[in-house]
């Protein structure tokens, strides 16, 4: 299993020279299977860049087919969907799995993304690739041969979130974006969740310490926490701040593994930029 960060910045899309280096780019993580399979969690800006890519291949010939799923529809984890050109290349095949929420099914708001007020596009109709759209349940499915488990999280009275758990073999990866943690109980039940997985990417836009903090509700500290209950192998920070720089994040990233060691632990921390890929 192979991962790959296309957008790993939250709220807001954030370019210039200070941002260079982990990438300005909104929510997009691909997972490539040992047979080829191709999942992608969250369609933010990075998307995009994700699309251009994937054109050299089968995407390009219209005979590319992902599962793509979102944690839910928020701008920052969906506005990149309909732009590249994959999506608008007849034959290709998208199956989208991802929340419902009291705003409407994950369809419905999809096609409103592209409703005239928004889009030249207009419609869901209008668009070239074959979309089928999947209700996630409590059951594990399986993309080839990943095997794919979602867990809900109530995110308020409007909006669900899907954190995931993808399999193959031993290898796992959880991620975990935008989850407010509210009591001890439901950061338990995150690590749970994630436990012994061999990487967790979890977002953590902000310190607990710092006293603006405008998006997103997870801090470093929670990541920390959820990782080490969890006895995952490696710990991944994305959803970085919009107004983080690169320097920045090589300060924040010093200090927690100087945190980490004069606990002894063996946690492998990191930070996720854009290119960076991993292979579990």
């Amino acid at each position: 299993m192979k991962v790959r960060f296309w957008g790993v910045r939250g709220a807001i899309a954030t370019p210039g020279t200070d941002y260079l280096r982990y990438g300005g780019n909104t929510c997009c993580t691909a997972i490539t299977g040992a047979q080829g399979e191709l999942v992608v969690i969250d369609a933010g800006t990075g998307f995009c860049q994700l699309g251009d890519a994937l054109v050299h291949g089968p995407f390009g010939r219209g005979q590319g087919e992902m599962v793509l799923l979102i944690s839910h529809t928020h701008w920052d984890h969906l506005l990149g969907l309909p732009f590249p050109g994959i999506i608008h290349q007849p034959g290709n095949r998208f199956i989208i799995c991802g929340p419902d929420s009291a705003r409407g099914s994950l369809e419905a708001i999809c096609n409103g993304l592209l409703s005239p007020t928004y889009s030249p596009v207009y419609s869901l109709a209008n668009v070239g690739g074959e979309q089928i759209f999947q209700a996630l349940t409590s059951d594990p499915f399986r993309a080839g041969g990943l095997t794919i488990r979602a867990w809900p999280l109530a995110y308020d009275e409007a909006t669900s979130i899907r954190l995931y758990r993808i399999e193959e073999g031993t290898q796992s990866l959880v991620y975990i974006t935008d989850i407010n943690y509210t009591s001890p109980e439901l950061m338990d039940e995150a690590a749970t969740f994630a436990y012994g997985a061999t990487l967790l990417v979890h977002s953590a836009p902000y310190m607990r310490n710092e006293p603006i903090q405008r998006y997103g509700f997870c801090h470093v500290e929670d990541a920390l926490y959820v990782a080490l209950q969890a006895h995952v192998s490696r710990l991944l920070l994305f959803y970085h701040a919009p107004t983080r720089t690169d320097d920045q994040l090589d300060t924040l990233l010093a200090h927690y593994r100087a945190l980490l060691a004069s606990q002894q632990a063996t946690l492998h921390l990191d930070v996720a930029r854009e290119g960076l890929v991993i292979t579990l």
